[in-house]
């Protein structure tokens, strides 16, 4: 069995990007990239890439690219078998067109079949929830399954990423369930139903969290790094120079190094640096999950990239 379940979505990404303006209603040249994204499952490819004994429970749909982004997965190491075809549906999609100056013109999301991973689903998988060391949930879920989880598996360690402020929504009133939340200030916001302004008020919305029973904290600040709190203390890790090529993914990195740290029974201070070098890992790719991704280079990295206060 192993020692990370996480559960949630797994998506087609289309981009386009044309090479002159855009005209409208006309077939534009351009190049077309397709890549497999989903938060769920670039958490679950970082805990792979990282070392991590992971597993994943989804849906994708009766298409050749849900099946190869399964199967992506199955070569990483990852246990693959709660990963379930959905009859009569497609895989989710994310279809976005650029225009020449890489800003989003026009996207179209169909994320349907994530509706289907259901309280049911995860019955199914029960023995692997329960078995695993901590499961990890993405905010893409209905708010029913992530009511069933925090419900049937109360006790185990139970991560959660919001994904979104709307998404994060879902949550509300689930909050005490979650042995750790990664929210960023709107996400967290949201959570609360109360404003964030300066870093005194960040840290009082980490004793907010706490007070509710979540045991680990981070609170992400984008350029400014995350906020962290624990039993064992609080503080902020700031992000040392990066060469930026893209800000995707790196949130979903440094939710799989909560998910490995959880696993291993590190602090948030030791997480918060282990997070804060997997994230600016992954901000110098162009894609979602850095393919050089390992623990080895997070080791490496973490006494010359963060500073921890």
């Amino acid at each position: 069995m192993a020692d990370i379940t996480i559960v949630g979505g797994i998506n087609i990404d289309i981009e386009g990007r044309p090479y002159a303006p855009l005209r409208r209603e006309d077939s534009n040249p351009g190049k077309i990239s397709i890549a497999y994204g989903g938060v769920g499952r670039n958490i679950t490819e970082n805990v792979a890439r990282m070392g991590g004994s992971a597993a994943m429970i989804s849906t994708i749909g009766e298409d050749h690219m849900g099946r190869a982004a399964r199967e992506h997965l199955r070569e990483l190491g990852v246990d693959v078998s709660a990963i379930e075809v959905q009859p009569g549906m497609t895989s989710a999609m994310y279809l976005s067109i650029l225009n020449d100056k890489s800003d989003m013109e026009l996207a179209l999301s169909d994320m349907d079949v994530v509706k289907f991973i259901l309280p049911k689903t995860l019955e199914k998988n029960a023995k692997l929830l329960m078995d695993s060391k901590v499961i990890g949930l993405d905010g893409n879920l209905p708010r029913e399954t992530i009511e069933y989880v925090v419900k049937r598996f109360a006790g185990k360690p139970i991560f959660f990423d919001p994904v979104s402020t709307p998404k994060a929504k879902r949550a509300a009133g689930l909050v005490g369930g979650f042995s750790c939340v990664k929210p960023n200030l709107m996400e967290a916001e949201a959570l609360m139903s109360r404003s964030i302004g300066d870093e005194r008020d960040v840290a009082s919305a980490g004793d907010w969290f706490r007070e509710q029973g979540v045991r680990m904290v981070f609170i992400t600040l984008n350029k400014q790094g995350v906020y962290y709190a624990d039993e064992h203390g609080e503080g902020f890790a700031r992000p040392g120079r990066v060469d930026i090529k893209s800000a995707t993914g790196a949130g979903d990195s440094f939710s799989a190094a909560i998910l490995i740290g959880m696993a291993a029974g590190l602090t948030a201070r030791e997480i918060a640096s282990y997070g804060m070098a997997a994230a600016q890992i992954t901000m110098e790719s162009s894609q979602a999950v850095n393919q050089n991704m390992s623990r080895e280079e997070i080791e490496r990295r973490i006494r010359i990239c963060t500073e921890i206060i």
